[in-house]
């Protein structure tokens, strides 16, 4: 039994040995950065331990596990759900709720945002560095916690702020979103806020949004028939101008014809009906065959004066 033991340490202290002259150290672990990332290579032990010592790493870094920790960060904008269905994001809900003039809402929301490795004047650490020293939390335990909180708080600032009720909303949901992403982005300058958006309707209680349906079917009525009046008022005001215009014409064309006629009773003079006269006579002589017009005598009738029988 003693003699189990002994060969189990002495395997042990030669393995170690062997592989401390082949360079590899125990614990030695290695990961990859992949383009679009960086990675903080972080000392937990020593003099050099702490996020102020950390150094931005890419590619292939080789570490050791038990002293030593790489944080990876992506450096690219990406969209991130919160949403109340699980098949996007997380499987639990996770949408953005908010108090609207006392009434709770629900916000399926897309937030687009990267980290940055942006120099910081005056030191030698990066935005990276900041980020880690502030929070202490991977990118999507920040995500899940800290920028999802960030978001709730920004969407019940920015519809008090902006004087919003319930009925509001739906006319004003890209007015709220562009002061959320506002918001978010100055409550947290470390990162990149890309892009804020709605990912599906602003979702209120039911009796809140049967009331704004109700109200907003009122309108769409009362707008359907002012648009219906005006256009019978148009077509009333077409058919009058239509009728405006064709008694004018007929008015211009009766003054013409009177005109005309004035035209051709003054021409009409003597002279001109002389020379109609000769017209028409010289148009008979051409048509005469040079007979004279047959006369037809009507018997036992008597011209002149007289009695029946007696003598002229």
């Amino acid at each position: 039994m003693k003699f189990t033991r002994f060969s189990s340490i002495l395997f042990t202290t030669l393995l170690g040995t062997s592989l401390s002259s082949c360079g590899i150290v125990p614990g030695t672990s290695v990961t990859t950065v992949e383009p679009g990332y960086a990675g903080l290579k972080i000392q937990l032990y020593g003099g050099e331990k702490g996020i102020e010592n950390a150094k931005v790493v890419t590619g292939r870094v080789w570490y050791n596990g038990y002293t030593e920790e790489v944080v990876v960060f992506p450096t690219f904008i990406n969209t991130y759900p919160f949403t109340q269905a699980a098949t996007e994001g997380s499987p639990t809900d996770e949408s953005v709720v908010f108090s609207v003039g006392g009434s709770p809402v629900s916000a399926d929301v897309g937030v687009s945002f990267g980290f940055s490795t942006e120099a910081l004047s005056g030191t030698t650490k990066t935005k990276l560095h900041q980020f880690y020293e502030t929070y202490r939390k991977t990118p999507e335990q920040f995500r899940a916690n800290e920028l999802r909180n960030g978001l709730r708080n920004c969407f019940g600032e920015v519809a008090e702020n902006q004087k919003l009720t319930p009925a509001m909303l739906p006319m004003n949901q890209q007015k709220l979103v562009n002061g959320v992403r506002d918001c978010t982005q100055k409550r947290f300058p470390i990162i990149v806020v890309q892009d804020i958006s709605l990912l599906n309707p602003l979702r209120l209680p039911p009796e809140i949004q049967k009331s704004i349906d109700e109200q907003f079917a009122a309108q769409q009525a009362a707008q359907t028939a002012e648009s219906n009046r005006r256009k019978v008022e148009a077509e009333a005001a077409s058919n009058v101008a239509k009728a405006k215009g064709e008694a004018q014409v007929t008015i211009e064309q009766a003054r013409a014809e009177a005109e005309s006629n004035r035209l051709l009773a003054n021409s009409i003079t003597p002279q001109l009906l002389e020379l109609e006269r000769l017209r028409v006579e010289r148009v008979r002589v051409e048509k005469w065959n040079g007979q004279q017009a047959n006369i037809i005598q009507t018997p036992n009738v008597q011209l002149g004066s007289g009695t029946p029988g007696g003598t002229p």
